[in-house]
């Protein structure tokens, strides 16, 4: 079921983490650790897999989603139980979009965040409500999953759309671009991946929620 991510997430081949380390609970009941959610098919939608880590009962860190019949669906950021960074969504298995999150704290009414004007591209202390929980914020590019081609680019403040451009390029150049807004400031902020040794695989875990 999870085969499509194994190489992403194995520390070793044929060493499955053991069942005892996943989908745990703390000493208040609250979910820690790893965990592997499994949704069955139903009224006619195909059943799906979805796992990453739990602090403290909130979702935290990389998250991915798989279909039963499709594949990988997402490989989503998580803080304080709300999207925060980088997002993958994917067709079939294949990528079509790569955005960007900006959560807000939920323990305090309001946030501040820091955006820049895009006329004069000073930047601007705004202070949000956090009711919303999270908005899209920096860059987000669409590709055509059967080419891996950048067709479109969108860059968002604080959930607004202040910039989009519709491409047609060579894939070439599509890489080029792509490398040069990962430089972009508010762009710059990398989803941790643990190393190789200290990775683990669920490939073969059955565990319901």
């Amino acid at each position: 079921m999870l085969a499509c991510i194994a190489g992403q997430v194995s520390y070793g081949q044929n060493k499955p983490a053991p069942k005892d380390d996943i989908n745990k609970l703390d000493a208040f009941g609250r979910r820690t650790g790893m965990w592997v959610i499994n949704q069955p098919a139903n009224k006619g939608e195909g059943g799906l897999s979805e796992f990453g880590a739990y602090n403290a009962g909130l979702k935290t860190g990389l998250w991915y989603k798989v279909s039963n019949e499709e594949g990988m669906l997402a490989a989503e950021t998580f803080k304080n139980n709300v999207l925060d960074g980088e997002v993958k969504y994917y067709e079939k298995g294949k990528l079509t979009c790569i955005g960007y999150y900006r959560g807000l704290n939920p323990t305090h009414d309001f946030d501040t965040i820091f955006v820049t004007d895009p006329v004069t591209h000073d930047e601007i202390r705004r202070i949000v409500p956090t009711e919303k929980g999270t908005m899209r914020h920096g860059t987000w590019r669409f590709y055509d999953a059967d080419n891996g081609r950048l067709v479109r680019e969108e860059d968002y403040q604080l959930d607004e759309l202040v910039y989009h451009r519709d491409f047609d390029m060579s894939k070439a150049d599509s890489v080029a671009m792509d490398k040069r807004q990962r430089k972009l400031p508010h762009n710059k902020n990398k989803v941790y991946e643990p190393p190789i040794s200290k990775q683990v695989s669920y490939t073969n875990n059955k565990t319901k929620s």
